[in-house]
């Protein structure tokens, strides 16, 4: 998976495989200007027999409104497959978007 880069030394996102199967980790930022490209990979990382997706979002600095669209994507296709998906570590700025927006009970954060 490469991410979208500002130039050859400065990431702004990354989508990287977990420890374990079905585990997904997302660093970086992501916005309305890079949201096709991690769409791309975020469900070309969900091709997996894991049951589950675990998010860790923890390295994710940064999320608008649009990448929150890519998560939700992301949920209702797996729940058409009968599979789920969860957020098991996440930063505290991203943390506030997902609880002010109400969205963090749909991936199991309290």
């Amino acid at each position: 998976m490469t991410p979208v880069t500002k130039d050859a030394s400065s990431p702004i996102w990354h989508v990287l495989p977990g420890e374990k199967p079905g585990m997904i980790r997302l660093t970086g930022e992501i916005d309305f200007s890079v949201a096709p490209k991690v769409r791309e990979q975020l469900l070309d990382a969900l091709k997996t027999d894991a049951p589950e997706i675990v998010l860790d979002l923890s390295g994710l600095s940064y999320v608008d409104s649009s990448g929150l669209a890519l998560f939700i994507e992301a949920r209702n296709m797996l729940a058409a497959a009968g599979r789920t998906i969860r957020i098991v570590a996440i930063s505290p700025q991203v943390s506030k978007i997902f609880h002010l927006t109400q969205l963090g009970e749909l991936f199991g954060l309290s």
